[in-house]
């Protein structure tokens, strides 16, 4: 299995099992077992169920909520706030045909191929 996540873009289809993911999410199903879902629309329902405020009504993923944060090398606390940005990556269970080839073949360096050819 590869342990490489890489960040899922806009537009990109995400196909959840809709028994497990995407009725805590509150996503329609339609009668199947799967939903799919645009990527940046799944970011928007993940920020809905996690919808925190503080005592503003400022939020978790836009304004930020008040707090105080020790930061390394501080004093003390320091009075702001804290904004999350959720960003969706994945990780494939296997690569791509043509991706297992190019990572089993040894790069070689320019000189030995020069070397090669002379």
């Amino acid at each position: 299995m590869n342990n490489e996540f890489q960040p899922v873009n806009d537009g990109e289809i995400i196909s959840l099992n809709h028994q497990e993911i995407g009725r805590y999410l509150n996503l329609p199903s339609n009668g199947f077992a799967d939903v799919q879902i645009k990527s940046e629309q799944f970011a928007r329902v993940i920020k809905r169920k996690l919808n925190i405020k503080d005592a503003k009504g400022q939020t978790f993923f836009k304004e930020g909520i008040s707090c105080e944060v020790f930061k390394s090398g501080a004093t003390g606390l320091q009075k702001g706030k804290l904004r999350a940005k959720l960003v969706l990556e994945f990780c494939p269970d296997e690569l791509n045909v043509g991706e297992k080839a190019a990572v089993n073949e040894p790069e070689l360096p320019l000189d030995d191929i020069h070397q090669m050819i002379e």
